[in-house]
């Protein structure tokens, strides 16, 4: 139940943040549907009280009579795990309230969208970083989220618009234009999630631990986490320098619709790759890195 609550909130709150972050697009993010976001958001906050109901429940073995009122208001106010979920169920609240009533406008609500993704910082190994190491890992791990919410955005974003705006007449030069947008975008991303997953491995098991760490279950999935980024890395590659340029050397002519065709594969299997690398992800916070 941990790792499936851990896989739904990364999921919800990267999604969430990048859309509200416009995917890297910037003015060629095409129009999210409005209920898009509130729903993320309350989602969100149902996730988050779930699995703070789950993690206490968790700390007395499971035994549901000793979660009395005053376990759960230590847990909850005296815990580096409990305030976070405080904050970010309070920010997941208020944003889909603001966006629901339409009393704010989009910068409010990205950073309202990032300040709950960012507190997943203080819920994972993040967490037990102590003293400057612990701000700078967790700082870190903030940057890594950010970048990754941003991918995972663009790839719905783009599926979306292979999916649907393709269709329309006169949106296709539009919608080659935001896959090229996210060419220069995406090498910036890529890099952020290069040196901050870096910094966020020698923080968790420091330079000595690092060779003994790959013999581990968690430097096994690690690995595995590694060849998947990889992958996506080639397919985002491929996409750049040769399906999008296809796309854009076929405009208007007879060969368009099969260059958009491999194009939309080429999305759908690097999304898959990205859903995997979360559910990698949501293990990997259950387990240690030295056991």
């Amino acid at each position: 139940m941990a790792i499936g609550l851990r896989f739904a909130a990364y999921a919800d709150l990267m999604l969430l943040a990048g859309l509200a972050l416009g995917g890297g697009l910037g003015r060629h993010a095409p129009a999210i549907g409005s209920r898009v976001i509130g729903w993320l958001a309350a989602l969100g906050a149902v996730i988050t009280l779930t699995q703070f109901g789950a993690t206490c429940l968790a700390m007395t073995g499971n035994d549901i009579a000793a979660l009395d009122r005053e376990m759960l208001k230590f847990m909850a106010f005296e815990t580096p795990m409990g305030i976070s979920h405080i904050v970010r169920t309070a920010a997941l609240g208020l944003l889909a309230v603001l966006w629901s009533t339409r009393r704010a406008g989009r910068p409010i609500i990205a950073a309202l969208a990032l300040v709950a993704l960012g507190s997943l910082a203080w819920s994972g190994h993040a967490a037990a970083s102590e003293a400057a190491l612990g701000w700078m890992h967790r700082a870190s791990d903030i940057v890594h989220l950010v970048a990754g919410a941003m991918w995972i955005a663009a790839l719905v974003m783009f599926a979306r618009i292979l999916l649907f705006d393709f269709e329309a007449p006169g949106a296709m030069a539009p919608a080659v234009s935001a896959l090229e947008r996210f060419s220069g975008v995406g090498t910036i991303i890529v890099g952020a999630i290069v040196v901050t997953g870096s910094i966020n491995l020698l923080a968790i098991v420091g330079v000595d631990g690092l060779a003994a760490t790959f013999g581990t279950a968690y430097g096994k999935l690690l690995l595995l986490k590694l060849a998947l980024f990889a992958a996506m890395l080639g397919l985002a590659g491929f996409n750049r320098w040769q399906l999008v340029p296809g796309i854009r050397a076929t405009l208007g002519g007879g060969e368009q619709l099969t260059a958009v065709r491999g194009l939309r594969r080429a999305i759908m299997a690097e999304t898959t790759l990205a859903v995997l690398i979360l559910a990698v992800v949501a293990i990997l916070g259950t387990l240690s890195p030295i056991d």
